[in-house]
């Protein structure tokens, strides 16, 4: 399955990632943004701030996971991840052409299956 992932230059995630290490690898991929952070301390001589930079996920795993139904992530080669709206395809116009199409597509597949699996007769006793 790595191998695919790595092979492949477009993947589409959707939400419900049950794999921990998955999530956080897309996590990873994703990468982390600049948050910048302020601190204010009081004392004798008076107020001081200090503003610091510090790195944090732009999706943690757990946001992965908790993707919301119709949201996709999309990882193309060499772009940023993109989120996806998806839109239900069979709410659309035309959701029954798509759905028969599709229908005998899966039977066809099925079917090229079966016959390749099939077992195949040869017939030895005939000579030429």
């Amino acid at each position: 399955m790595d191998s695919m992932w790595s092979a492949s230059t477009i993947k589409v995630i959707g939400p419900g990632i049950d794999d921990p290490d998955f999530a956080d690898k897309l996590s990873r991929m994703i990468g982390d943004h600049d948050v910048v952070s302020t601190s204010t301390s009081h004392s004798e001589s008076g107020k001081s701030t200090s503003v610091s930079m510090r790195q944090e996920r732009i999706l943690p795993a757990d946001a992965i996971r908790a993707l919301p139904k119709g949201t996709a992530l999309c990882f193309a080669t060499g772009m940023r991840v993109a989120v996806l709206d998806l839109k239900p395809w069979y709410l659309q116009p035309g959701a029954d052409e798509i759905s028969a199409a599709s229908e005998r597509a899966s039977q066809g597949i099925t079917q090229r299956a079966i016959a390749k699996t099939a077992p195949r007769h040869l017939d030895f006793g005939k000579a030429a």
